[in-house]
């Protein structure tokens, strides 16, 4: 019984050892992705194309109000026959702009997920790098946290050395 016990408190003293050796720390990677030289980028280059988009839908959606007001004008003008082909065709239109509309916001959601992550691919190695020269065990990230000192937080540190080592990132 006593070489079980002594077997198990060596156990437990190299264990608190592993574990007093082990350097953990965490960041925020929003942070990163919204303050960073990159990362800022990024945003503001898929706000510039949301714009766009944004615009395209506007006037496509008023000139189809257009068409349909117009339409409704002209009711007591045209024959029934005449009348249903026009709607049929506006019901088209409508329906072709609908799909427009959703490939192009499908589009837009595939560009800001493909561009984020082609930047996490570049940061990935700059965290690898700071962890070796810091001795670091474990970077977590912030979000995943419940609590953590700030003197674990590293971000800002991150930002920085990101901010010198990715100058421009331009989305494709």
């Amino acid at each position: 019984m006593k070489k079980t016990f002594i077997v198990f408190f060596i156990y437990l003293l190299q264990f608190n050892y592993v574990i007093a050796n082990t350097t953990i720390t965490f960041i925020d990677m929003d942070k990163i992705m919204l303050t960073s030289k990159p990362g800022s980028s990024i945003v503001s280059q898929l706000k510039a194309i949301n714009a766009k988009n944004l615009d395209i839908f506007k006037n496509g959606a008023k000139k189809l109000k257009e068409k349909e007001s117009k339409l409704i004008t002209q009711k007591n003008l045209l024959s029934e026959l005449d009348f249903q082909t026009k709607i049929n065709k506006l019901k088209q239109e409508i329906e072709n702009y609908n799909v427009n509309r959703d490939k192009i916001n499908n589009n837009f959601n595939k560009l800001r997920i493909d561009s984020t992550n082609k930047l996490l691919v570049l940061i990935n190695p700059i965290l690898m790098n700071y962890s070796d020269n810091k001795s670091i065990s474990l970077i977590l990230n912030k979000k995943n946290l419940v609590v953590g000192k700030m003197e674990l937080d590293i971000t800002d540190e991150i930002i920085k050395i990101i901010n010198k080592e990715i100058k421009q990132f331009k989305i494709q």
